[in-house]
């Protein structure tokens, strides 16, 4: 249960991120008081916060509950999340260099958590 915990804590990393280039995409931002206004008025910034804060928080009650070295290897998967994620929303392109990338990540956290 916890790794499953820990991978939704990765899922909402990436789409936090996502979120966030979603609202960079929609406004420019600017360093005067209008332009921070403006930028935490933004939807897409708002809810990237809300997915970055709300997964802070689990993360908190799962370092409580497990050995972080048993459920920190899950958060890489958030880069799987993020590449899949662009793809999806962002109409960005994979590379043949990047599904490569996601199968070593792949191994990786399976090599790492395997019990």
């Amino acid at each position: 249960m916890y790794l499953l915990l820990a991978v939704i804590c990765a899922f909402m990393i990436a789409l936090g991120q996502i979120f966030w280039k979603l609202g960079m995409e929609r406004m420019p931002f600017t360093f005067t008081l209008t332009g921070l206004i403006k930028f935490f008025m933004n939807g897409y910034i708002i809810s990237g916060i809300f997915m970055y804060v709300t997964e802070t928080f689990l993360w908190f009650w799962l370092l409580a509950r497990e050995q972080v070295s048993k459920i920190y290897p899950a958060l890489s998967l958030s880069y799987i999340f993020v590449l899949v994620m662009a793809r999806v929303f962002l109409k960005e392109k994979i590379v043949f260099t990047q599904v490569i990338g996601i199968l070593l990540v792949v191994l990786g956290v399976s090599l790492i958590v395997k019990k």
